[in-house]
């Protein structure tokens, strides 16, 4: 809210230095919160959640709604917190910040076969996260932000019935670290089911002893040294300062693994570490950590400092190292640095207890004893490989699967194990950057591969095939769906020149890559897929919404007519009933913008009124990369929500028109 308001303090102060009261010091100042106009506070107080059907159970049968709380209160946001290496820390409650302010304020459970929702009964004034299905859909976990702690709570799907599995607080800082795009559906990184219907999750340590305390009288100085090259480096809002501020951190993200058993009780496993996060294998016999470690640093966030990814076993033994990341205080980690040796994209896959990981060729090794400083370049290009790796885990008796000059990203593997789906990117051999969709058969001693999209340029949103159509188990595993007759599907955006996309879904033939469009959005409206409840597509969930029609969920049966399933209502009404103009215009250096108006509330024909103009700049390398750009997010077929992304919108209930 504080741009906001600091739009209102603007043209407030504008209107009034006309004539400069203000200025020449004739009118006092009321120095307290200047409160926006009774319309807008009125509008800011309303419940603006509508139902969305997205959060499917595993069995297909029934959907999590949350229900989110999207403003907070000056007496929560007052609470101590603790910012130290770009991670904010509620110490009272060994919770992240944004856990303790806003998010998901209820839950609501949607019965597929029913058409029909209940409630999750919650405590009053209690913020929730990290919802997980049980493997038989009959129940949810989730994490219960409570004043002064958070809990791990289960509910029943069918009743609506919730409760704490233990007394034991959670700790919810490191692993909970805020994430770009995290909502219901995605895996959680805290909270996971195991067979026998136990949770694992990470707690307070006991007996870990009081907060560390500062001492008045320093050990000695504060020393920082530069390094013998230049070390480039982002400017960070809140760092690392002290050696104090280092134990706060360590006392603030150290965890304790644990088992919490559906009777409540609590076993340890392991010794306490700075986890950053947990999965559990499809067998609930292994454990995939990642953790943080020493050293820390006093120049970058808490994402540079050195890590490990292991296998545990459910006695908190480590089985095996997959990787050891240093401290990287100049570079970043990933397939596009040419310099990363380290396994890449780690995970489970859904048939059993095997990683599937991707890990480019063996380079020379540098000897030189400043090369992890400043890496030198690799003599030539390596080839990317996809691998598998079963128990003992060892990375020395991991299996290549494929290997390709290009590069392995968006892999997904079908359910049963059969296929390995990936998207190949980047130049390989050729000259050209393009795009080849394959899949990759391991049912035989040797693996085969099929294209079944080729030559995709990436600059040409309009050609794109899409991506993998997929869905979870319970504990968040991906697979790509797949038909009884061996048939992968792919869902895209369907941008159209004129800003009215037309989502789709398609269903390809493996081998062959032979394609059938089995769903497209309607022209008048914006129908996305949202859920995948059969293997063999016969049905999906969507949503429908256009310019003038709020957004609801409907089910698409093949060869029937969609029916709706929820009937959600505007919150505001006199907002989504303004007049929308989009327009283009023509800059100097001959670039088409693409901007929107809209005319405030009750607007008259040839009335002349003020305008907000309301832009985040965004730069771009070209014309065809601002185009393009337009292309793939431009949507004029979108309801136009108001919410907290768009608040420019209360302008319009005070008369002024509002250009984005």
């Amino acid at each position: 809210m504080n741009l906001r308001v600091f739009l209102f303090f603007v043209v407030g102060f504008l209107a009034a230095s006309a004539s400069h009261p203000i200025l020449a010091g004739e009118v006092e100042v009321d120095r307290g919160f200047q409160l926006p106009p009774a319309p807008i506070q009125e509008m800011l107080d309303r419940d603006a959640h509508y139902d969305e059907l997205e959060a499917l159970s595993p069995d297909g049968r029934r959907f999590v709604i949350p229900v989110e709380q999207y403003f907070s209160s000056y007496e929560v946001l007052g609470r101590k917190t603790y910012r130290l290496a770009m991670l904010e820390i509620v110490p009272e409650a060994n919770r992240e910040w944004r856990l303790n302010s806003y998010g998901v304020k209820g839950l609501k459970i949607y019965s597929l076969e029913d058409r029909s929702s209940l409630q999750v009964d919650l405590p009053e004034g209690i913020l929730v996260s990290d919802v997980v299905w049980s493997p038989g859909g009959d129940r949810i976990a989730f994490l219960a932000h409570l004043e002064d702690r958070s809990e791990v709570w289960v509910a029943d799907a069918s009743t609506g019935e919730a409760r704490p599995v233990a007394e034991a607080a959670v700790m919810a800082t490191l692993a909970k670290r805020p994430r770009r795009g995290s909502g219901v559906t995605d895996p959680s990184t805290i909270v996971q089911w195991l067979p026998d219907g136990s949770i694992l999750t990470l707690l307070v340590p006991a007996g870990r002893g009081p907060e560390p305390s500062a001492s008045r009288i320093p050990d000695g100085p504060l020393i920082r040294t530069t390094r013998k090259k230049p070390t480039p480096t982002p400017t960070y809002p809140f760092l690392l300062r002290t050696p104090h501020d280092q134990e706060l951190f360590r006392y603030y993200t150290t965890a304790q693994l644990a088992r919490l058993s559906p009777a409540g009780e609590i076993e340890t496993l392991g010794d306490p570490a700075m986890y950053l996060e947990i999965s559990a294998s499809p067998s609930g016999e292994y454990l995939l950590a990642e953790k943080l470690v020493e050293p820390f640093s006093y120049i970058v966030g808490f994402t540079g400092f050195p890590r490990t990814l292991e296998v545990m076993d459910l006695e908190g033994r480590t089985l095996s190292t997959l990787r050891e990341l240093p401290l990287r205080e100049t570079q970043r980690w990933g397939a596009g640095d040419p310099n990363d040796d380290h396994p890449r994209e780690v995970r489970w896959r859904a048939d059993g207890d095997v990683l599937t990981l991707q890990w480019k060729e063996e380079k020379q090794k540098n000897d030189d004893e400043e090369a992890e400083e400043e890496p030198e370049e690799d003599d030539g290009p390596r080839k990317d490989r996809l691998m598998a790796l079963a128990a003992p885990f060892s990375l020395e008796e991991a299996r290549l699967l494929a290997d390709s000059e290009q590069t392995f990203t968006r892999v997904e593997y079908s359910r049963e194990g059969r296929y390995a789906f990936a998207r190949l990117t980047g130049k390989g051999g050729g000259t050209k950057n393009r795009h080849n969709l394959v899949a990759y058969d391991l049912s035989g001693d040797e693996v085969r591969r099929h294209d079944l999209v080729t030559g995709v340029d990436p600059e040409k949103p309009l050609e794109e095939p899409g991506e993998w159509v997929t869905r979870h188990t319970a504990n968040g595993h991906s697979y790509a769906l797949t038909s009884p007759d061996r048939a992968v599907y792919l869902q895209g955006e369907g941008p159209q020149e004129d800003y009215r996309p037309r989502p789709y879904v398609d269903r390809v033939q493996v081998p062959g890559g032979e394609k059938v469009r089995v769903f497209r959005s309607t022209e008048e409206y914006f129908d996305q897929p949202k859920a995948f409840p059969d293997a063999d597509l016969r049905r999906l969930v969507f949503t429908r919404e256009s310019a003038t029609v709020f957004p609801d969920s409907y089910l698409w049966i093949a060869g029937e007519d969609p029916v709706k399933l929820t009937s959600n209502r505007d919150p505001f009404p006199e907002v989504a009933g303004c007049r929308r103009i989009d327009f283009e215009f023509e800059r100097r250096d001959g670039l088409k913008v693409h901007a929107r108006i809209t005319l405030p509330v009750g607007y008259q024909e040839g009335q002349r009124v003020p305008a907000v103009f309301w832009t985040y700049p965004r730069e771009f390398d070209s014309k065809e990369d601002y185009r393009k750009n337009a292309l793939e997010n431009k949507n004029r077929k979108r309801f136009a929500h108001l919410n907290y992304r768009n608040a420019s919108e209360f302008w319009l209930t005070e008369g002024y028109a509002v250009v984005v």
